[in-house]
Parts: C-alpha cells; structure tokens; sequence
C-alpha cells in the first residue's frame, strides 16, 4: 500500500492494531495513543486491508494460537507476503476484497472503538 510511514513506523502501527485479534482483553486507550499521530484513514485502511486479514483466525479458533501479542517480525512478514499474493493473482486480489468487505462488517466494533478514542 502507498502509505507515507517508514517501515519501523508502519509494523509498530501494525502491532498495535493487531493486538484486538489477541486472546485477551483489549485496552483501546492505550491502543490509540500508540497510533493517535497516523491518519484515520490510514489506519482503518491498514486495520482491514492488511492486519485483519493474516490476524482474523485467531479469534475464530477454538484455541487461539496467539494469547499475548503478535511477534512483529513475523506478524510483518506473513502481511508482506499476503500483499504480494494478491499483487501477483487476480483471483486472490478478489479473494481478498470479498474478505476484507467481511472483515469490516464482522469487525466493525475495533474500528468504532479505535476511532472514538483518536
């Protein structure tokens, strides 16, 4: 994605953002003091478009494979190779719209309790 964030900016945001997807409870406040000086947009493009997506099954599995926090490097790598999936197929580009589109209805309450706090 085209986002004006250097790298170690761009995993720390994707850290924070992840840390709804983990099996314990989520504290928003200080959620958005970690991401309060990136755009909104950028940060709800990235909470759907990138983390949600590698991120999602863990809070679908029936024993959730990570409880504490995403390990960065590879929470960076395994959105890197998700991207350039869909940059090389079209079917997993339309796969990915159709899941992302999911993501944000099923998921629409981290946005709503990201966002109230920014």
């Amino acid at each position: 994605m085209g986002y004006l964030l250097a790298e170690p900016q761009l995993t720390k945001v994707r850290v924070a953002l992840s840390e709804p997807f983990n099996d314990f409870l989520v504290e928003y406040d200080y959620l958005a003091r970690k991401v309060k000086d990136v755009d909104p947009n950028i940060l709800y493009e990235i909470l759907y478009s990138e983390v949600a997506p590698v991120c999602f099954t863990n809070l679908v599995a029936a024993v959730p494979p990570v409880w504490t926090g995403f390990d960065p490097e590879t929470l960076r790598e395994s959105i890197g190779e998700r991207l350039a999936a869909r940059e090389r197929n079209w079917f997993r580009r339309q796969f990915d719209k159709v899941l992302v589109r999911w993501l944000k209805y099923n998921y629409a309450y981290i946005w709503k309790e990201i966002a109230s706090r920014l």
